[in-house]
């Protein structure tokens, strides 16, 4: 089931419109004590950039606690903020909203959950002259999770949106 939901967001990625008419397009890698998996970005303008990362959901899972990842989906539209120039790279700052859905364990619970969240970024970016992007930032992100308790359906706050804030994501990325 994980296998064909992975298979299927790749694949609307690359079905969307956008990502067709793109001015710039970088694929890559998802770094974080979150999770890990890939990232897809474009920029239809110089003062935009919209960015799609699926990634495994790692909520303890390296501490042994737990066995099974969970999987997570991501987009964000970035603003510019401020662009800066050097000789070796050109760096800028980025904020802006998105949205996040997937399957995953939330703070205190044993079970899997799907989540539906509100997210707001911020990252720096540098971008270097070997089409090469580093991406540093984090995501908070404000959402439900919903499941199976014990045979009733539950709702509540996602925890680990919002506690999970301040870890940071590291995307290295290639620019075609």
């Amino acid at each position: 089931m994980k296998q064909r939901i992975i298979i299927a967001s790749v694949l609307a990625m690359f079905a969307m419109h956008g990502v067709a008419d793109a001015g710039e397009l970088s694929a890559g890698v998802f770094n974080s004590f979150k999770g890990f998996g890939l990232s897809l970005d474009y920029a239809p303008s110089t003062g935009i950039l919209n960015s799609f990362m699926v990634y495994a959901d790692t909520y303890r899972v390296f501490s042994g606690t737990y066995r099974d990842a969970g999987i997570k989906m991501v987009y964000l539209h970035y603003n510019r903020l401020k662009s800066f120039e050097s000789d070796a790279a050109s760096f800028d700052i980025l904020l802006g909203p998105g949205a996040s859905t997937g399957y995953v364990r939330d703070a205190g619970s044993e079970l899997f959950g799907f989540i539906l969240s509100a997210d707001v970024a911020i990252a720096l970016r540098a971008r270097f002259q070997r089409n090469i992007d580093l991406e540093l930032g984090a995501v908070a992100e404000l959402g439900f999770i919903s499941g199976d308790n014990g045979g009733k359906f539950q709702m509540s706050m996602y925890d680990n949106g919002l506690a999970q804030a301040l870890l940071p994501f590291l995307k290295i990325m290639v620019r075609f």
